[in-house]
């Protein structure tokens, strides 16, 4: 069974139609969480008059996205039957997906296994506009590249010369993942990334354990880009940028990189320096663009 887990925090109309996508899809073995964390706009009665299979969990706007997808994990490990196959698929409600999404996650992992099997993500308004097909990165320099700049950010491109690809970790917006794997590594870390890198730390500890990561090309979800956080790589003001640094809601957020760097690199402070210094440069450069005379 595919257990699908989505926390949602007062985004009426996006978890609709997320929620419509799941239920046509040609998989059927699923089950779908939402946690609906403290929502005020009547996301849960929405959900009980229009998708009453749905299992709602109630927050208090507290959880963020990383103990709301906790929550859904531990309902799974409560009433999973243990009889048959289990995976979590982490999924956002600003996406939407095709009927056989699901399909195609699931005999990617079956030909990949051992593996977790992540999605490309394209712009829902854009759909050839590539924002994410795995990254690449080594943990000394905090160097490293998204493989979608391989492709000229072109899903057109990338469908056409690879079926998938091997990335260093994972987001949470569409990646499969074996029950075993919570099993194994523990669940997504809540206490040192409240929102924005656990997905990220989560992949990479599954791929210390061993498990591949796989990007599977047709398994592509829509993303509605400006329903999320802040956008680093957009043009943001540098009072934006600077109040990035400090936001739960940036991915940004210098306690949250500082805590990655000790965890998982392997030059600790040195590697979060010349991280924050990357994360500076390609502000400026981007900046310098903007301001280059046509």
């Amino acid at each position: 069974m595919i257990n699908i887990v989505i926390p949602v925090h007062n985004r009426r109309e996006y978890t609709r139609q997320c929620l419509a996508c799941l239920a046509a899809q040609t998989y059927r073995n699923v089950k779908v969480i939402v946690v609906d964390d403290g929502s005020t706009d009547g996301t849960d009665l929405m959900i009980e008059e229009e998708f009453p299979n749905v299992v709602v969990l109630k927050g208090d706007g507290n959880l963020w996205w990383t103990e709301a997808t906790n929550w859904g994990i531990r309902y799974v490990q409560k009433s999973q039957d243990k009889r048959q196959e289990n995976f979590v698929l982490t999924l956002n409600d600003d996406t939407r997906v095709a009927p056989d999404y699901l399909q195609t996650m699931l005999d990617a992992y079956r030909k990949h296994k051992p593996c977790l099997i992540g999605s490309p993500s394209v712009d829902s308004d854009n759909p050839d506009k590539l924002e994410y097909a795995g990254a690449v990165f080594e943990l000394y320099t905090a160097g490293g590249h998204h493989l979608s700049e391989d492709y000229h950010s072109s899903y057109r491109e990338l469908a056409t010369r690879t079926s998938f690809l091997e990335s260093h970790s994972l987001p949470g917006r569409g990646t499969l993942i074996p029950m075993e794997v919570f099993d194994k590594i523990g669940l997504y870390d809540s206490k040192n990334y409240i929102h924005y890198m656990s997905d990220i730390e989560f992949s990479v500890r599954a791929r210390k354990a061993g498990y591949r990561l796989i990007v599977n090309v047709p398994s592509v979800v829509y993303e509605y880009v400006q329903a999320t956080g802040i956008q680093v790589e957009k043009q943001i003001s540098l009072r934006d940028f600077i109040k990035g640094f400090t936001s739960i809601k940036s991915p940004t957020n210098l306690k949250v990189r500082y805590r990655f760097a000790i965890d998982h690199s392997k030059t600790k402070v040195l590697y979060f320096c010349f991280d924050v210094a990357r994360i500076c440069t390609g502000f400026l450069l981007r900046k310098v663009r903007i301001m280059k005379p046509l």
